[in-house]
C-alpha cells in the first residue's frame, strides 16, 4: 500500500480506498487476506480511525473487502459490484464482460509499433487467428479442440485494463496478474460463468496441459504468420519471426511452423494463376451456346 501524498488534492479517505484497491488489484493483498487493523492503518496513513472506517466503508460498497464482525475486514475472494436500487437483470454482469471484450477490438498489439507500422492488428483480430491456430493444433494432435480454441481466445483478455505491453517494456511496467483481472473482470457474472473462464485463464498461464500447450504454440505461430505478412509489406521482422519459431515446444507447432515458414501469404497466387484460363474457359463456354446463325 502507498501512503498518503500532502500534495494530492483529494480527500483522505479517497486516498486511503484507492491506495487499498490499488494493493488488491496488484495482488499485494491476496482475496481472503485479512487487512491490517483500524488502528495500524490508522498509524500507516497518519490518520483518524474514523477517515479509515470511511475508506472501508467505500471500499465494501464497492465489493473488494468484506467485514466480520469481531474479526475484521477481509479482501472478498471475487469482487462485486452492488447493484443499482432497481433490479438487475441476472445476466448484466454477463452482458458488461461482453462489452468489455469488445474493447479489444480497439486495442493495438503494440510491438508491431515498434516496427513503424501505423496501423498494426488489434487484439482481437489477433486472438481470432490464433484460436483457429489452436484448432488445427489441436486436431493435428489429437487433443481436445474446443478447449484449445477457448484458451487461446481467451488469452489476452486482460489486456482490456493493463493493455498490451511489448516486450521492452515489461522489465518497467508492473501489472497485476491474467488471473488476478481475470477475477475482477467476471465478477458480476453468474458463479458457473465466471468459474469457467477464470479456470481457462489460470490453465492457460499455469501451461501444463497439453491444450495449455497448444494454446501457447498457436500464439506464436500466429504472430509467426503476421510477422510474415508484415515483412511482405516492407518491415524488417526477421527478429519477431525468430523469437515466435524459438518459444514453440510441441511437435505438432514445429511442424505447422515449417509449413508457414515454406508458404507464401499472398494464399490467392494459385487462383490468380488460373485466372486467363478461367477467363479464356468462360468466354469458349459462351460461344458455345450462342444460337447458330
Amino acid at each position: 500500500m502507498q501512503p498518503i501524498d500532502p500534495a494530492d488534492k483529494r480527500q483522505p479517505n479517497v486516498q486511503i480506498a484507492a491506495s487499498i484497491r490499488a494493493a488488491i488489484l496488484t495482488g499485494e493483498l491476496e482475496p481472503g487476506e485479512q487487512l491490517p487493523a483500524g488502528h495500524e492503518l490508522a498509524s500507516f496513513f497518519g490518520v483518524s480511525r474514523m477517515t479509515i472506517q470511511t475508506a472501508i466503508r467505500t471500499l465494501r460498497d464497492e465489493g473488494f473487502v468484506r467485514s466480520l464482525a469481531g474479526s475484521g475486514v477481509y479482501v472478498r475472494e471475487q469482487a462485486s459490484l452492488p447493484g443499482p436500487d432497481d433490479a438487475e437483470h441476472p445476466l448484466a454482469g454477463t452482458a458488461a464482460f461482453l462489452f468489455e471484450m469488445g474493447q479489444l477490438k480497439n486495442q493495438p498489439r503494440s510491438g508491431w509499433q515498434l516496427l513503424g507500422i501505423q496501423r498494426p492488428e488489434s487484439v482481437a483480430e489477433h486472438s481470432f487467428r490464433t484460436a483457429t491456430v489452436g484448432i488445427t493444433l489441436a486436431a493435428i494432435a489429437g487433443a481436445d479442440i474446443g478447449r484449445t480454441a477457448a484458451l487461446s481466445v481467451l488469452h489476452d483478455a486482460h489486456e482490456t485494463r493493463i493493455g498490451d505491453v511489448p516486450a521492452v517494456g515489461r522489465a518497467y511496467v508492473a501489472t497485476a496478474s491474467p488471473e488476478a483481472v481475470t477475477a475482477h473482470q467476471t465478477a458480476g457474472m453468474p458463479a458457473d460463468a465466471s468459474k469457467a473462464i477464470q479456470e481457462l485463464v489460470a490453465e492457460f498461464e499455469d501451461n501444463q496441459t497439453p491444450e495449455a500447450h497448444l494454446a501457447h504454440d498457436a500464439d506464436k505461430i500466429e504472430m509467426l504468420i503476421q510477422a510474415i505478412e508484415y515483412q511482405a509489406l516492407g518491415a524488417d521482422t526477421r527478429q519477431w519471426q525468430e523469437n515466435a519459431l524459438a518459444a514453440l515446444r510441441t511437435d505438432a507447432g514445429a511442424e505447422l511452423a515449417r509449413a508457414v515458414t515454406s508458404s507464401s501469404p499472398q494464399w490467392w497466387e494459385a487462383f490468380n494463376a488460373s485466372y486467363s484460363e478461367l477467363r479464356a474457359s468462360t468466354r469458349a463456354h459462351k460461344q458455345l451456346k450462342k444460337p447458330a446463325e
